[in-house]
């Protein structure tokens, strides 16, 4: 849930899993409303129909319309260039944009004897907008400004460590930083058209509902709440990647019974849906799918300020909702009828599957009734009913509103069995479920949820967790809603850490910072990590070849789209 500068890499899981009820009525076929390609078009690869299961309220890469997964998968990865990227096995490469990787040896990578950090983009003089202009330093300027000016920015994290970006030369951009800045490659994940947004960099009122240039394989032809279509992008300067159908129709589809049941009926060809139970059995015949190594990491993250709390979410609150529960039970309901002995997360922001960042500094947390008895009575919980609820000295019940994604049967699943499972540890829920534009894009940002709520953040191989946990980050009206640490956790030495992990450029020392920091988490419990999400991808085999490349990326299943072909009758 980061901003396109930073690669757009931390979006919130969106609603997916039902195993109840029927797909809408389609009014008419997506291929149908496509349409047929352009007369001089020579393309002919047909129209590839996809469902999408958390269709997005809006498309600014800036603001809180980037704050959903699903405006980066379905639309911003298409038509936004990028400096670096990842590649199929999530290793950070120079795009085509660039015309070689920044690099000590090359110049790119300069550490000045005054501590600060330069970084050298030399740009490939062929990249050209879809409209014909060129692709330029003004454009990486231009995309750092508006991260930090824009009214309503999603996160300024990496570009306010950017003191100056030279972009005299078109062809090269030299940023300077304040200090060493660790994970430069995570940035610039979605160049901005200066030429077309420009010269105010506040873009709050721009690219809402239409994306109007493109700079990757697909341009955005038509966007709305009933469907999006892209076609290729004939301008675009990696023939690689010049899209080898004619047309892509993506049309809402926001449970995994619609999803499943449009792939079944022939009117999708493929989907992106968060793992569901069951998935084994329903995904039959002619259908295939492929289970990515996870990159979103899901969890009960904690609001410290929700509005509507009844009591302040202290440490011993949270660490004594720790011990009530049972993650090996957790994890278990929610995956494993997808994959065999799925594991707990046992560290609150890395990945286990990316480097050694994740200790497991967690794994001290197993059900306790003594523990939990100990943390609330040292604030003065009493529980006057022996097998009821705790309750503090103002006469308020230790019950906490949940918040998670209406519909998501995975989740739905969670919820119920952790009530259960809390029960005879007195600590008791108040459900109120949203659809996920509600709750990503509407109530996180302003932090008008929870004070609980079960989603994931996507993770990359990049340690960095200062969004989570940067004590200015916490979005409040007085900063305009700007920052991503959604726990409103402050505290100071976590925060100085986190932003150390960041200036440190010797892995061995980032590492040892990792781990002293993931120990302070795990003392504090800003939010409880249960388990790293799959990702899956399923396709109709008589329909579409080419899926799968990209199952496990943080870029979604459809990035390698362009790849793809139909596969005619």
């Amino acid at each position: 849930m980061t901003a396109t500068l930073a690669v757009l890499l931390m979006a919130a899981c969106g609603s997916d899993t039902s195993t109840e009820g029927s797909a809408p009525e389609t009014t008419a076929s997506a291929a149908d409303a496509a349409g047929a390609p352009d007369e001089g078009d020579s393309s002919s690869g047909g129209t590839l129909v996809l469902a999408v299961e958390q269709w997005p309220e809006c498309l600014n890469p800036v603001t809180s319309c980037a704050n959903a997964s699903w405006t980066l998968w379905s639309t911003l990865v298409h038509v936004l260039p990028r400096l670096t990227e990842l590649d199929p096995s999530n290793n950070y490469v120079a795009s085509s944009l660039l015309t070689e990787m920044p690099s000590i040896d090359n110049g790119g990578l300069v550490i000045d004897d005054d501590g600060t950090f330069t970084l050298t983009y030399r740009l490939n003089p062929d990249a050209v907008w879809s409209d014909g202009t060129p692709i330029t330093s003004t454009d990486v300027w231009f995309t750092w400004r508006a991260a930090l000016d824009t009214t309503g920015t999603l996160s300024t994290l990496g570009a306010d460590q950017i003191s100056d970006i030279d972009h005299s030369d078109p062809h090269t951009a030299v940023v300077t930083f304040d200090e060493p800045y660790a994970p430069w490659q995570t940035l610039f994940g979605g160049l901005l058209p200066a030429h077309e947004l420009g010269p105010d960099t506040d873009i709050a009122d721009q690219w809402n509902d239409e994306i109007t240039v493109s700079g990757g394989p697909w341009i955005q032809e038509s966007w709305s709440q009933e469907q999006q279509i892209l076609v290729p992008n004939r301008n675009y300067w990696d023939v690689e990647r010049i899209p080898l159908i004619d047309r892509v129709v993506m049309v809402p589809r926001e449970d995994t019974d619609s999803e499943i049941l449009a792939l079944q009926t022939g009117e999708a060809m493929a989907a992106f849906p968060q793992p569901f139970p069951g998935a084994r059995e329903r995904i039959t015949g002619d259908l295939t799918y492929e289970v990515g190594a996870g990159t979103f990491i899901e969890g009960l993250w904690i609001n410290q300020i929700a509005p509507d709390r009844r009591f302040e979410i202290t440490r011993n609150v949270r660490q004594a909702l720790a011990y009530s529960l049972d993650r090996e039970q957790i994890a278990d309901v929610a995956l494993g009828s997808i994959i065999p002995d799925p594991q707990v997360l046992q560290c609150a922001g890395w990945n286990p599957g990316f480097g050694d960042w994740c200790q497991p500094d967690f794994n001290r947390y197993g059900q306790s009734a003594e523990k939990v008895a100990e943390l609330l009575e040292a604030e003065g919980w009493t529980r006057p009913v022996p097998d009821g609820l705790w309750v503090n000295p103002e006469g308020e019940e230790l019950v906490l509103t949940w918040n998670t994604t209406a519909g998501n049967k995975r989740r739905e699943d969670v919820q119920a069995l952790v009530a259960e499972m809390t029960a005879p540890f007195g600590i008791g829920w108040d459900i109120v479920n949203y659809d996920a534009g509600e709750l990503f894009q509407n109530r996180l940002p302003v932090m008008n949820f929870g004070p609980v709520a079960l989603f994931a953040n996507s993770t990359n191989p990049d340690p960095s967790v200062t969004s989570h946990y940067d004590i200015d980050g916490v979005p409040t009206e007085e900063n305009g809603y700007t920052g991503q640490n959604f726990t409103a956790y402050r505290n100071q030495e976590a925060s100085d850490r986190a932003f150390a992990i960041d200036a440190e450029v010797d892995p061995a020392k980032r590492l040892d910072m990792v781990h002293q920091l993931s120990k302070i988490l795990a003392d504090d419990v800003p939010w409880i990590p249960l388990y790293v999400l799959p990702n899956l991808l399923a396709w109709d085999t008589t329909a579409v070849s080419g899926p799968g490349a990209y199952a496990s990326s943080p870029y979604g299943g459809f990035f390698d789209m362009y790849d793809w072909t139909v596969i005619s009758e």
